[in-house]
C-alpha cells in the first residue's frame, strides 16, 4: 500500500450508496488528504471538507475512498475515530478491502477560478485564424474576450463570461495557470461548446461547458498532472501540512 499511498496524496470519501461518476454524487464527495500511514490497514487523513466547509465524520461510518496518486485508486474504508492533532482535526480510517485501480468514465473535475481568454471561431474569422496559426500569432488575433473558469478537467472546462456562445461553437481558449511551484504554464485549447446557460439573477452573464477537441494525449496527460498537483497542494494547505 505504501508504494501507492503516501502522505500528502489527495483523496475523496463517498458514501457507498453513490457511484463516483454519477452526477448526484458530486455534492456528497468529502475532500481530504493523507496525513499519515499507520500500518498496512490504517491511515490518518485530514478532516474532510465539502467546498472548504469542514464535515464531521463519526466512528463506524463506511465510505469508499478514492485516492488521487498518478492514477486513481479506490478501497472501502471505515471511520475508526475523529480526533485533534495539534491545531487541526484528523480522522483515523481502517482500509477494509483491497486497494484497486479505479477506471472511471469521466475525468476528475477541479473547481478553480483561472482567468481565461477565449475566441469564438466563425466563418468570418476562419481565414484570419488559419493565417494566425501558420504564422504563430494566434494569441494576437483580434476578437479574444475574457472569462473565468468554474472547473477544469482532462476532458474540458466550464467557464463563465458575458458572451452568449451558441451550442456547438468552436472556441479557442488560453489560460495562464500558476503551478504550486509558482511556475506559470500557458495552456491553449481548441474546444466545442456543449452547453451555454444564463446565470440566474445575473443578466448578461453565462456559464459554458466546453469539451476539448483534437487534444493530443501528451497535452491531456500534462494538464491532468497539473490538476492533480494543484489539488494536492490545496488540500495540504487546508490541512495545515507543509512541504
Amino acid at each position: 500500500m505504501e508504494k501507492v499511498l503516501k502522505p500528502g496524496i489527495p483523496l475523496e470519501l463517498l458514501s457507498r450508496k453513490y457511484k463516483f461518476d454519477d452526477e448526484e454524487a458530486n455534492d456528497h464527495k468529502l475532500a481530504s488528504s493523507i496525513h499519515d500511514i499507520t500500518d498496512e490497514r490504517h491511515i490518518v487523513v485530514t478532516n474532510p471538507t465539502i467546498k472548504t466547509r469542514l464535515i464531521p465524520v463519526h466512528a463506524g461510518e463506511r465510505y469508499n475512498a478514492y485516492f488521487f496518486a498518478n492514477k486513481i485508486y479506490t478501497a472501502p474504508v471505515t471511520v475508526v475515530k475523529s480526533r485533534a492533532d495539534g491545531n487541526f482535526r484528523v480522522v483515523d480510517l481502517e482500509i477494509t478491502g483491497s486497494l484497486e485501480r479505479f477506471e472511471r468514465r469521466q475525468y476528475y473535475r477541479l473547481e478553480t477560478t483561472i482567468d481565461v481568454r477565449f475566441l469564438v471561431l466563425t466563418a468570418e474569422n476562419a481565414k484570419e485564424f488559419q493565417a494566425a496559426v501558420k504564422e504563430g500569432r494566434l494569441l494576437q488575433m483580434p476578437g479574444f474576450e475574457l472569462g473565468t473558469t468554474l472547473d477544469i478537467s482532462g476532458g474540458g472546462i466550464r467557464f463563465a463570461s458575458r458572451k452568449d456562445i451558441p451550442k456547438d461553437a468552436m472556441v479557442i481558449t488560453h489560460m495562464v495557470a500558476t503551478m504550486p511551484s509558482k511556475e506559470k504554464k500557458n495552456y491553449i485549447f481548441l474546444g466545442k461548446i456543449i452547453e451555454t446557460t444564463p446565470v440566474m439573477g445575473q443578466r448578461g452573464n453565462f456559464n459554458h461547458r466546453m469539451k476539448f477537441v483534437d487534444m493530443k494525449q501528451e497535452a491531456r496527460e500534462e494538464f491532468v498532472r497539473f490538476i492533480f498537483e494543484w489539488e494536492r497542494e490545496r488540500l495540504k494547505k487546508m490541512s495545515g501540512m507543509t512541504n
